[in-house]
């Protein structure tokens, strides 16, 4: 007999060999084969009788191990692979074991500590207890400190009491340090977590443990998706509107659409979660596709937090004391330190200042090998290429004129923190981002120092603005709302609108009241507004309305080229003859080829083509068959990505 083998390569099929055994095969079984020079792990996709070229002699399975994967876990690669388009060898590398050797497992036993839910919070949880065992969609969108968490928790318990395993997907690792501990207090016990930074020995043990079957409840990033379990009961995305969802190198992929995949092939309750539902989700609820779980209330009598739009226009730097907050924001932190009470500033720029330039000349300080601009840092003085980590030392004078006029233009986190040090030398100031708190150990200390209120003030990247339940923070200002308004993005306006709405829930959560500031230059912006107003409907009335007038998500679909390599003229000559050999069709719209935002990365150059297309277009075959008519050279690098969500 021949079966069919998918090998981690780069091959887009699996291999064809002989099974010698007297055992039948089966599909999903894990098998040791011969490829090339060396032996590798595989698994087996399919059983196959067909007749092989008499002159090519098939090489013969070496090996065959107890273990096999579900088959409704292959169901799900294969349709995994043949949506995003990813080649098979290279989501098998992704799916198999470490070790074959099971550790030995103990199944989770947990104390419970049942919280008492409002009214509200009981409904939605009757209603996903309710359709466990079964294929079903639920968004649970609650107000920011409305007692989400506890809600699929609770639901959680019932898929565990049930004999099955509950996935909670996390958007970013950040996230699962304070959402540990608040399940240790709820379970009794560590939760089993899944991410890139675990111990091989840990990834050995969770993978087997999803494997086996025993209920458990587990917490994991995007890739935990990818864990053969063969006993799930429950598959909760957590803010699903997060970015941080979509995958954008080696596999690229969306969590939260693959998760919605996985739960129908296996039979699942998903359970999208958000305070500010993508427009997707919101357009797939109208549809009636999902059904609507809403809860309107803050838990224990937290009321929302009363928003204020603050117009820096024509506002004169010798009018504030401080450089970069409004008077207003000003006073009123210093109000919080009096008062012993927290303050949050948001501010998504990392490092010093986001860009050097002369003062002298103009010249701006750039990458060597990205058309982007150094960002200083001054915790570890250096300039700092965020894409290609290029560093430099801060010169000092100007690589153009060589004169010493080089001056940091901008805030990013630590100037903003610097200037307050200057302003209000007594106070505990705590800077927040990806470069200086990047452990899950830093990221449990900074939790930790801000509960046990060790800062007055704290000034954070997004990391804070999602997710975290800091009790005694009263006030939150975001020094520069306009940020994200007017990027190259469809989906620019509805980020920022989550963004400044997520992180204006972190304050008032509790018993004190909460204030948030929203400095801006748009005051009439419909974002800015809305945020104001916490008037999400009729953003998403108006955003919808306008994506509709122009085919654009949810109502239309988009797929994306990104062409880059060493030699531009060779790329440009490649894009042309793909466009040259694109197969007419009415319902496709191809945009480009043009330079991408960011049109040169790492030293490699960089081209976009857009395809625009509706719903229900066969779009992966209308791919392969383009493809096939073009030869693309060896030194150029192409990726495709179904439902882009960066275009930079």
């Amino acid at each position: 007999m021949n079966v069919e083998v998918a090998v981690p390569s780069i091959l887009d099929r699996p291999l064809t060999y002989l099974w010698p055994f007297d055992i039948s095969p089966k599909v999903g079984q894990l098998v040791e084969v011969p490829l090339k020079n060396s032996v590798t792990m595989g698994v087996i996709w399919s059983l196959t009788s067909n007749p092989v070229n008499s002159t090519h002699i098939l090489k013969k399975i070496l090996n065959y191990y107890p273990l096999v994967l579900p088959n409704h876990f292959i169901g799900f690669l294969k349709k995994f692979a043949e949506y995003t388009l990813t080649p098979l060898g290279v989501l098998i590398k992704h799916v198999l074991p470490k070790e074959i050797s099971p550790p030995i497992i103990t199944s989770a036993e947990y104390v419970f500590n049942v919280p008492e839910l409002t009214h509200e919070q009981c409904i939605a949880k009757d209603a996903i207890v309710n359709k466990l065992g079964e294929f079903h969609i639920s968004l649970l969108d609650g107000v920011t400190g409305s007692g989400k968490t506890e809600i699929y928790l609770e639901a959680s318990v019932k898929a565990y009491e049930s004999g099955k395993q509950t996935l909670i997907l996390l958007p970013e690792i950040a996230l699962t340090a304070q959402f540990r501990q608040r399940f240790e207090e709820r379970f009794g016990k560590k939760p089993l977590i899944w991410h890139s930074q675990i111990t091989p020995k840990q990834r050995n043990s969770i993978w087997h443990q999803a494997h086996q079957g025993a209920p458990c409840i587990m917490l994991g990033a995007r890739s935990a998706l990818l864990l053969p379990f063969s006993n799930l009961g429950l598959l909760v995305i957590d803010e699903e509107h997060d970015p941080s969802y979509k995958q954008d190198e080696v596999i690229i992929y969306h969590a939260r659409d693959m998760a919605i995949l996985r739960a129908k092939e296996e039979g699942v309750h998903a359970v999208l979660v958000s305070a500010t539902p993508s427009l997707e989700t919101i357009y797939n609820v109208k549809q009636r596709k999902f059904s609507h779980l809403k809860v309107n209330s803050r838990f224990g009598n937290a009321s929302l937090p009363t928003v204020n739009i603050l117009s820096m226009r024509g506002l004169k730097k010798t009018q504030r004391p401080s450089q970069w907050l409004h008077p207003t924001l000003f006073e009123e932190i210093q109000k919080r330190i009096i008062n012993q009470e927290q303050s949050l500033l948001f501010l998504n720029r990392r490092g010093y200042a986001p860009l050097t330039i002369c003062s002298d000349c103009g010249f701006k300080i750039t990458c060597a090998a990205c058309d982007v601009a150094l960002v200083q840092h001054k915790n570890q003085p250096r300039l700092h290429c965020h894409y290609c980590d290029f560093t430099q030392p801060i010169p000092e004078v100007c690589p153009n004129c060589s004169q010493a006029t080089l001056s940091p233009c901008g805030p990013g986190v630590e100037r903003l923190s610097e200037d307050l040090a200057s302003l209000l030398p007594d106070a505990r100031i705590l800077s927040v981002t990806s470069d200086l708190v990047n452990t899950p150990k830093r990221t449990q200390e900074m939790v930790d120092g801000i509960i046990n209120n060790q800062f007055d003030i704290i000034v954070a990247t997004q990391m804070l603005s999602k997710g975290y339940h800091f009790p005694n923070i009263t006030l939150v200002g975001v020094v520069d709302a306009d940020m994200g308004l007017n990027g190259p993005d469809l989906r620019c306006a509805e980020r920022t609108y989550q963004q400044l709405h997520q992180v204006a829930g972190r304050c008032g959560r509790e018993q004190k009241p909460g204030t948030v500031y929203l400095q801006t230059y748009d005051p009439d912006h419909l974002v800015i507004k809305a945020v104001a107003n916490w008037d999400q409907e009729s953003f998403v009335e108006l955003e919808l309305e306008d994506r509709e007038q122009h085919g654009m998500p949810p109502f239309g679909r988009l797929s994306s080229f990104l062409i880059s390599g060493r030699d531009n003229t060779e790329i440009l000559s490649f894009c042309r003859k793909l466009l040259h050999t694109a197969p007419k069709h009415s319902d496709i719209f191809i945009m480009g080829p043009v330079p991408a935002p960011l049109s040169r990365l790492k030293n490699q150059f960089r081209w976009r083509f857009l395809l625009k297309y509706p719903k229900g277009f066969a779009i992966q075959s209308f791919i392969r068959h383009w493809f096939s008519q073009v030869t693309k050279p060896h030194s150029i690098r192409l990726i495709v990505d179904i439902d882009p969500l960066a275009f930079h």
